[in-house]
């Protein structure tokens, strides 16, 4: 869908597992997503964006999903004060929860996935077994239900409910490269199930769930369709390659390399990472199998997503044109870390990482690589539909990709810490960044402005002093503060410029990480690791108790005011609000508090 530039929109990116509501299960749900719904509307925020909402696999990551069709069961909202949620759950399933031993009401802290998900599967499991046994005429139109979204999703459902009753029966393990020989196959596990009827009652189980989640998004994308809010979610470059996809699908994917990202002058996670680049698992695409079939499995992704957004995100649209592989996966990353490009090279059989299938380097290669990519994005645009795409073009971006994305119609990010003048390295000025894009100070991968400011102080007073003070001057003239004298802590008045340049740029969408609106230090996700804490951090509260917070509800009014004073406000709110709020400049829009 063509976006409309001329009507600027102001959103917020919150991941849906970090939300809370009263009496979850200890992560976010499709609940807390009405939750976020009605605060972006209070507040005039026109977008709400989320990460994938795919089914995440060991490590827990959306972006290394173990399908890139199925919903995150880990997502569906399940309580007994609203049972109808899930059909087949009733009251008195709900005693049984005092078997784990928990009170919902008092989870905290992170996110403990094997908890959650056990917490789930065994509400799910008892709803299952009752919708199976009911028959009465509630029932029976229910069941016709769930029988019409199976015979819509057969493209893909039961290869994957196949996969998911596999995993199931393995304690777990979806590492089907591991399995027995007649499990390895798609074909050869069909016929196994044919003539197992566990695995076939397991198969009926993993599709309900799958119908449950659709219901309840479904649901939640016409509750933002009636509060005037867009949801925007996101489409991850790859998935893992102990998927349901790739195990259905295996001649779509290279699986001798692992997809990732080159080394970058501003990050450097670890040793690793700064020697050679992020290394993320992923199995390559195998192009030329997707093109033979008319990319059918990419158009069959991007019509998913588009049942319950109302825009995506592509990330890493740069793989898209190439991708920087490795010879070699992840867990053998800390074999490299202390080797010279010969001596690995020793180990790959005289392999390095390299972009595929082609590099840059050359004119012809470069021209290649642009007009491949141009091609895959419009099969993207044209499965979309009236869906409009977003374009993750951050990283090592090769010239010809954003001049490519513009043609193409396809807003990309403009990070202004990043987008610099040339000449003299100073922050481009707000005025200069391109209209067609999505601005923000970060995404999950970057820090919180709070922390990146912090960061630069200590650069200012360190060994490094007056590199460091230069740099924080091209921030206080970005910001229009006092350059002469900035803040040796980070305020109000600081995060209210951030506020301000934002909303003040031609961008079309601006939008704030949800812990930069709050102004905290939480980090959702750090970029090259893989560990428990990643993917697991939430908000202290819900979104509604925020708002009952002066110190939070004060920063939730003053982008308000800036939302309304930038027309950044959706269609829905009346030219009189508007121009009432206009006309109010409260002094706190001059001196912050």
């Amino acid at each position: 869908m063509a976006i409309n530039t001329s009507k600027k929109l102001a959103g917020i990116l919150v991941p849906a597992f970090s939300l809370r509501t009263p009496g979850d299960l200890g992560i976010g749900d499709t609940a807390a997503v009405r939750d976020a719904i009605n605060f972006c509307h209070q507040y005039c925020l026109g977008v709400l964006q989320l990460l994938p909402i795919s089914e995440t696999g060991g490590d827990n990551s959306p972006y290394n999903a173990i399908s890139s069709m199925a919903l995150d069961p880990a997502l569906i909202y399940i309580s007994s004060s609203a049972p109808d949620k899930v059909p087949g759950l009733i009251e008195e399933h709900w005693r049984d929860l005092l078997d784990f031993d928990i009170k919902s009401a008092e989870i905290k802290g992170p996110i403990d996935y094997p908890a959650v998900k056990n917490r789930k599967h065994f509400f799910l499991q008892k709803a299952f077994s009752r919708f199976q046994l009911e028959h009465s005429g509630e029932y029976a139109e229910l069941k016709n239900d769930f029988e019409v979204f199976r015979k819509d999703n057969k493209n893909w459902l039961p290869d994957y409910a196949l996969f998911r009753s596999i995993v199931a029966r393995k304690d777990g393990n979806a590492q089907w490269t591991e399995w027995e020989d007649g499990l390895k196959n798609i074909d050869s596990a069909r016929l196994l199930a044919s003539q197992d009827k566990e695995l076939q009652q397991n198969c009926d189980f993993y599709a309900y769930v799958q119908w449950v989640a659709h219901r309840q998004w479904a649901e939640v994308k016409a509750y933002a369709d009636e509060r005037n809010v867009q949801l925007v979610g996101d489409i991850p470059f790859g998935v893992s390659r102990f998927s349901s996809d790739v195990w259905a699908h295996q001649h779509l994917f290279e699986l001798e390399w692992s997809g990732g990202a080159p080394p970058e002058r501003f990050f450097k996670a670890d040793q690793f990472t700064a020697l050679w680049g992020q290394n993320w698992g992923i199995p390559l695409y195998n192009w030329a199998e997707h093109e033979r079939e008319n990319y059918a499995w990419w158009r069959c992704r991007v019509q998913q997503v588009s049942k319950y957004f109302h825009g995506f995100r592509l990330d890493h649209v740069l793989g898209f044109f190439r991708i920087y592989a490795f010879p070699w996966t992840p867990e053998k990353n800390q074999i490299f870390t202390e080797l010279s490009p010969e001596q690995a090279m020793e180990l790959t059989g005289g392999r390095l990482p390299q972009f595929m299938p082609r590099g840059d380097e050359e004119e012809e290669s470069a021209e290649h690589n642009c007009q491949e990519g141009m091609g895959r994005l419009k099969v993207i645009m044209e499965s979309a539909g009236t869906t409009y795409v977003l374009a993750e073009d951050l990283g090592v971006v090769p010239p010809y990709v954003r001049p490519a994305l513009k043609k193409l119609g396809i807003p990309g990010f403009s990070i202004p810490i990043f987008e610099r003048e040339e000449s003299d390295r100073s922050l481009l000025p707000v005025e200069k960044l391109p209209v067609l894009s999505l601005a923000t100070y970060g995404t999950h991968d970057n820090d919180p402005i709070v922390t990146y400011y912090e960061a630069l102080v200590k650069w200012w007073h360190g060994e490094d002093g007056h590199a460091g003070w230069l740099e924080i001057q091209r921030l206080m003239r970005f910001l229009k503060l006092d350059e002469t004298n900035p803040p040796l802590t980070f305020t109000n008045e600081l995060l209210y410029a951030f506020f301000r340049a934002l909303l003040s740029s031609p961008c079309w969408l601006t939008v704030l990480m949800i812990t930069d609106l709050l102004g905290t230090k939480q980090r959702f996700n750090l970029p090259g690791t893989s560990n428990a804490s990643n993917w697991s951090e939430r908000l202290e509260k819900s979104l509604s108790e925020y708002t009952k917070d002066a110190q939070y509800a004060e920063k939730f009014n003053y982008l308000h005011q800036l939302i309304l004073e930038t027309k950044r406000q959706p269609d829905s709110i009346s030219q009189t609000e508007s121009a009432k709020f206009s006309s109010e400049k409260f002094s706190s829009a001059e001196q912050p508090a």
